[in-house]
């Protein structure tokens, strides 16, 4: 967490995206179908800000329960720790889901920890982002791109 923002480090499950309250630590799992909305901490009940960081996914059924179920539009960044512009473009989209916070989740899919999803994708190079709409793919970009051309991609 950065001044009480979420940001990276916010892990997703089948369920949702589990962040730490900025208040009191408390994990609580944000439901990804409750994105669009105010959400308490379960301890202490202090309003959770929105994720304004990159979400990591873990495994393709994730992916699927984050694709289907989000209240919001997802920005999905397939990506490889070996791969340069990745690596380059990693904190480019670190600001992008700053700036665009509460309106998309930014999520990001290792390439090489989850192939399933990269394939059904037909990601053949990366950094790839891929935009879905109610689990519907709705636009791609190949390539390294600066935080500005992130946000006019994924608004």
């Amino acid at each position: 967490m950065r001044n009480g923002e979420v940001t990276v480090g916010a892990r997703a499950d089948a369920q949702g995206v589990i962040v730490g309250c900025p208040s009191c630590g408390q994990a609580n799992r944000m439901r990804y179908t409750a994105l669009n909305k105010t959400i308490r901490c379960g301890n202490c009940r202090v309003t959770l800000p929105p994720l304004s960081g990159p979400v990591e996914i873990a495994d393709a059924a994730t992916f699927d329960a984050a694709a289907r179920d989000s209240a919001l539009p997802l920005l999905v960044d397939f990506w490889a720790p070996w791969c340069g512009p990745c690596v380059a473009m990693a904190p480019q989209f670190e600001r992008a889901a700053l700036q665009l916070k509460g309106r998309v989740v930014f999520a990001k899919v290792n390439s090489d920890e989850n192939p399933l999803t990269s394939r059904r994708f037909a990601i053949r190079s990366i950094p790839t982002l891929v935009r879905l709409d109610a689990g519907r793919e709705v636009a791609r970009q190949a390539g390294a791109l600066q935080a500005g051309q992130i946000v006019s991609f994924a608004a």
